[in-house]
């Protein structure tokens, strides 16, 4: 029974259940958590749950980028160039891979203004009860709607990935 499994194919469906849940979490991000986060009042609260869901994107988001884009890679690799897979995933491969550089050039000074301010909150919090920052929270609110859509476009990226990953499964 072993012998049978084909591998490849089921590395490739393991991976298109990796992508569809790295967008399902960006969707989440992006209509659940970030816009509950909006409609906060307090500044302390806004960078503490900002923080929250930023603490477990820094460790989920990078293992799910480079492992998904790895493995597309790898199955357009092993496609080879005349396989009609092969476009589909080196696509996806590249899709997925933007999303690297897209954040370190464009939502980490965002994430640096948030943690700024979150460290300033949390270093108050330590020496008195005065919990506000020293940003107002327009501001913050401004900074949580920008990085809200700079999520977006990783989120868009990631679900074009999606798709183009289950042509290429069609393909292979």
């Amino acid at each position: 029974m072993a012998s049978n499994i084909d591998w490849l194919r089921a590395l490739e469906l393991a991976n298109l259940l990796g992508i569809a849940h790295l967008a399902g979490y960006h969707y989440a991000s992006d209509q659940i958590a970030v816009p509950n986060i909006l409609k906060l009042r307090d500044e302390s609260a806004i960078v503490d749950q900002w923080f929250c869901g930023w603490d477990v994107g820094r460790k989920y988001g990078p293992a799910m980028v480079s492992g998904t884009a790895a493995i597309f890679g790898f199955l357009a690799w092993k496609d080879g160039l005349r396989s009609s897979a092969f476009p589909y995933h080196l696509a996806a491969s590249i899709l997925v891979g933007l999303i690297a550089p897209y954040t370190q050039l464009r939502v980490f000074p965002v994430n640096d203004k948030l943690l700024a301010e979150h460290e300033t909150i949390a270093s108050r919090r330590k020496k008195t009860d005065d919990t506000d920052g020293t940003t107002s929270i327009e501001e913050l609110h401004g900074w949580v709607a920008e990085w809200k859509r700079l999520d977006f476009h990783r989120q868009l990226m990631v679900c074009s990935a999606a798709i183009v990953g289950l042509v290429a499964a069609t393909k292979s």
